[in-house]
């Protein structure tokens, strides 16, 4: 009898023995878990919020001019191209090789109509590009520039838009990150007791970085997203964007 009363106590007690490490095993591991998860999320917020700051809308536009009504000289002026088209005058003109062309906006003299002054007079195919994030056109005037028809001398053959990262934007951010970090942290509101760093890599395999010192002992939520977004030129190119949350 004595035998098996101290088996039984041996049994319950090894079992209290187990249930006591079970709970030590998980109020030391649930806050590692709970914290992981937490980041995780300021993580994905914070990439929305980086990519949302750095993208704008981005429209392309692809013109032809009628080659018979073809202007035996460079410069040519598009009729009421801003009403046809309902885009302002911030853009980037090119030619059917990619090649930019000088483009002048003249509200005073030339109304609605867009100058471009083509390298080369035989270009009847052009794309202008269009976004907020791109400088205005100069109002310079070119003489002489032949006014070319809409429908009858050229037309509006494509029109496509979408919203895009642009390069630039990175770079002011990079610089706002490095001067104003407390005010991003506000504008963006980053949950108290986080704090983030990005960087960018471009086409060229060029990395740009915005962080603040951190210590080696914290540990760090890393993740990359991979990004089209818009160069200076209005070249489509390929990049990354990794946010680090600590």
């Amino acid at each position: 009898m004595m035998n098996k009363r101290g088996s039984h106590v041996g049994m319950i007690l090894s079992f209290v023995i187990f249930i006591t490490f079970i709970v030590f095993l998980y109020v030391v591991v649930r806050p590692a878990v709970t914290t992981g998860e937490e980041k995780k999320t300021t993580l994905d917020y914070i990439e929305n919020m980086i990519e949302e700051n750095v993208s704008e809308e981005f429209t392309s536009i692809s013109i032809k001019i009628n080659s018979n009504k073809n202007p035996n000289q460079k410069c040519v002026k598009l009729e009421q191209f801003f009403v046809y088209s309902m885009v302002s005058a911030y853009m980037i003109v090119k030619n059917e090789t990619g090649n930019v062309q000088d483009a002048y906006y003249d509200p005073a003299t030339d109304f609605d109509d867009l100058r471009i002054n083509r390298n080369n007079k035989n270009n009847i195919f052009l794309k202008i590009y269009y976004s907020p994030k791109f400088p205005k056109l100069l109002t310079t005037t070119i003489n002489p520039c032949n006014l070319v028809h809409y429908l009858t001398e050229y037309n509006i053959t494509s029109i496509t838009s979408d919203m895009y990262v642009f390069e630039r934007s990175i770079y002011n951010l990079t610089e706002y990150y490095k001067s104003n970090y407390e005010q991003l942290k506000t504008q963006f509101n980053i949950p108290p007791g986080n704090e983030f760093g990005f960087s960018f890599t471009n086409s060229s395999g060029e990395k740009i970085e915005a962080s603040i010192n951190i210590s080696k002992s914290i540990s760090i939520y890393a993740g990359e997203t991979p990004i089209q977004y818009i160069d200076d030129k209005a070249n489509i190119r390929s990049g990354f964007i990794n946010v680090k949350v600590w």
